[in-house]
């Protein structure tokens, strides 16, 4: 292993990783803007809506770790990308898809740190989501070669009170690969990411956890029971071709919740937070991708509110033991091997 015993385990604490190898860089964007509230839902014809796996069986745990105060990480070249969302600053610094694409509007409704909540970024979407050809929202920073991406989030509907009363109001950590395009030039059969999100998938009023690979806008997505509610840590992290999915409940243990290989994607990524919602909607106006992409939704009745504590970025130290090894593959890197060098 690259350093210690000791460093590693300093360093890994709540998202942070001891010092690795390779460059990155980071996007830089306007301040989010507000926009006026949605209008109520007007009835529609009613398509299909994608079907939800079956749950995962749970992982081996790591030991729990607080998820107040972070690690010093004096040396990780992506620590410097980190937001703890303490001042709209914070928030600036970010890039979002429908500005470096020039979509010309914002599926985000409301955006603010520290307004809402203190010490928190809070984002509340317009109807929009992220599935095969649709294009969601992305608040990101450029990241290239391996790294870690962890957030502390709470995903409710739009009160605060309870889970999203609408179906896939979810909020998350998502890898993109970036997409050389405008609307016009715009076309399908390109998109690429994963994510993991917190909030109500396929069943709304219920807190679940969604995890969405899409391959050339080809969507598989893993739907579970959420294990504490709409609060949780979460972590997405990029090893070669690795892409693993962990989190952490309130008060819990780190979990390694999904992997997938995923050597299709580039080494540059947009690395940052996605929320969406009301998919219902979508389905009962009947809007195809070209149209959910080009206009702000209207008549939908989107109900989430995510509140996010920090995003933090950095660089992964894999175990020498485990140089060589696939670890997309549990029958050769285990889930305890994971959360070896992943879970602290």
């Amino acid at each position: 292993m690259i350093r210690s015993l000791t460093c590693l385990s300093l360093a890994l604490t709540l998202g942070a990783a001891c010092a690795g190898c390779g460059g990155s860089s980071s996007g830089g964007g306007a301040p989010l803007p507000t926009s006026q509230p949605s209008q109520p839902a007007q009835p529609g014809a009613q398509p299909g809506a994608p079907a939800p796996s079956q749950p995962s069986q749970p992982s081996q745990p790591s030991s729990p770790s607080s998820p107040s105060s972070p690690a010093p990480v004096a040396s990780d070249d992506l620590s410097a990308l980190s937001a703890e969302f303490t001042s709209a600053a914070d928030l600036s610094a970010f890039s979002r898809i429908y500005q470096v694409e020039g979509w010309g509007f914002d599926q985000l409704e409301q955006a603010d740190v520290g307004t809402t909540r203190a010490g928190w970024l809070t984002l509340v979407p317009h109807t929009s989501s992220w599935y095969e050809d649709y294009r969601g929202i992305l608040v990101f920073k450029q990241v290239s070669g391996d790294f870690v991406a962890t957030a502390h989030i709470v995903a409710s509907d739009r009160a605060g009170t309870n889970a999203p009363a609408r179906s896939y109001s979810l909020a998350g950590i998502m890898i993109r690969a970036p997409r050389a395009i405008t609307p016009a030039t715009w076309t399908r059969g390109g998109e690429d990411y994963v994510f993991l999100s917190l909030g109500a998938a396929s069943a709304p009023g219920t807190f679940q956890t969604e995890v969405k690979t899409t391959d050339e806008s080809v969507s598989n997505l893993e739907i579970d029971a959420a294990p504490s509610g709409g609060e949780a840590t979460i972590r997405v992290a990029r090893i070669g071709a690795a892409v693993i999915c962990l989190i952490r409940p309130a008060g819990g243990e780190w979990r390694v919740h999904r992997r997938y290989a995923r050597a299709d994607l580039p080494s540059g990524l947009q690395v940052g937070l996605t929320v969406y919602t009301d998919w219902q909607t979508i389905q009962a106006q009947g809007l195809t991708p070209e149209q959910h992409n080009t206009a702000q939704i209207a008549g939908g009745m989107p109900d989430l509110r995510a509140q996010v504590d920090y995003l933090r970025y950095a660089r992964p130290v894999v175990p020498a033991a485990l140089t060589g090894r696939t670890l997309s593959d549990p029958n050769q890197v285990s889930d305890a091997e994971l959360l070896s060098f992943l879970g602290g």
